[in-house]
């Protein structure tokens, strides 16, 4: 079976960012480069940031683990 690309699943549309909810950006600390940075771990909004591994954040984002841990703080605090 091969997937015509009528299917009603391909014409889904995009996610509105604010029904995911507020960026990274909100967070105390985090500015475009660091939201750049966390973008590439898939990491984009605050609930995303409250959910994450500090350590992973850390090797992700190329920051110290205390920073991450700190971002993560805030992202629960938010």
């Amino acid at each position: 079976c091969t997937r015509d690309s009528r299917d009603p699943l391909d014409a889904r549309p995009a996610v509105d960012d604010d029904a995911r909810g507020p960026s990274v950006e909100e967070i105390k600390g985090i500015g475009p480069a660091y939201a750049e940075r966390l973008a590439g771990i898939d990491i984009e909004t605050v609930g995303d940031l409250a959910g994450a591994d500090a350590a992973a954040v850390a090797e992700g984002a190329s920051v110290g683990e205390k920073r991450a841990a700190t971002w993560i703080d805030r992202a629960n605090e938010f």
